[in-house]
């Protein structure tokens, strides 16, 4: 077979921050303090989580523990526990900030309160710090220090941080491109529950640019692009399915059950909850 050299397959985008995306659950509080216990439900009370909140330290202080009645008076919670030094409030403290839930609230605060939950080593508040810089929000457009703070929400294994990660790595945005390590991270947050990084990594293996070309492995992340829900996936398998033979179709497909297998437990379609 020819080798087809820049075969042209879109990129899917950044992810962006929800508590479902993230691939960190809400409940995630240390267990066993009244400061868990408040923020387990003032979480609920703004809304902020995709699911029910169930922590373990948590349950026996029910009874006592009020429910916010106000954004107010969540927001005076969450000061509180991030005054205390939790950095899971610094960074839900400065998400409502940002939002503007707050009456009199200035968004720019919230980086205050990011960067101390970050540098507490909160990857939630280093993902949106990378976010934040990577885009110009808030602050001034970096790539540089979108970089940074991606490298480390995805050194603590935040998948969606891998992902962003891979996709400046892979542009070359905010540094040189380097596509073997943007393959890497791909495929971590593939492992992570990230579907869109299977056309990432079919995009890569079939241009063959920053890589070596490798049309067969390409098919397998589209197949697997295909069966987590991804529509580009069925068009874009189809593009590479005229390039290969039946024996490397096959092949293709057997890698793809064989990582679904081994892997696939972790991966969901793109609009249903993990």
């Amino acid at each position: 077979m020819s080798v087809t050299r820049g075969l042209p397959l879109g990129r899917a985008a950044v992810r962006d921050l929800s508590a479902r995306d993230a691939g960190l659950p809400c409940d995630a509080d240390e267990p066993g303090s009244p400061v868990s216990a408040r923020l387990s439900r003032l979480l609920l009370a703004l809304g902020l989580c995709a699911f029910p909140l169930a922590l373990e330290g948590a349950r026996a202080q029910d009874a006592v523990v009020p429910v916010p009645r106000t954004y107010g008076e969540a927001m005076d919670w969450y000061r509180e526990a991030a005054q205390a030094g939790d950095p899971k409030a610094m960074f839900y403290l400065g998400l409502t900030l940002e939002q503007g839930l707050r009456p009199g609230g200035n968004p720019r605060d919230a980086m205050s309160w990011y960067r101390q939950s970050a540098d507490k080593g909160f990857p939630l508040a280093q993902f949106k710090l990378g976010q934040l810089y990577q885009f110009g929000q808030i602050v001034d457009q970096d790539p540089r220090q979108a970089r940074t703070w991606y490298e480390k929400a995805a050194a603590a294994g935040l998948a969606d941080a891998q992902y962003n990660l891979a996709v400046m790595l892979e542009t070359g945005d905010g540094g040189e491109a380097d596509g073997d390590r943007a393959m890497a991270l791909y495929n971590a947050a593939a492992e992570g529950g990230i579907p869109e990084a299977f056309l990432n990594l079919a995009g890569l293996l079939a241009q063959g640019e920053l890589v070596e070309q490798d049309l067969t492995e390409a098919l397998k992340w589209l197949i697997l692009a295909e069966r987590s829900g991804l529509g580009q996936g069925h068009a874009m398998a189809g593009a590479v399915r005229q390039l290969l033979n039946p024996v490397e179709i096959a092949d293709a497909e057997a890698r793809a059950d064989r990582w679904i297998r081994e892997k696939g437990s972790r991966v969901s379609s793109p609009d249903s909850p993990n």
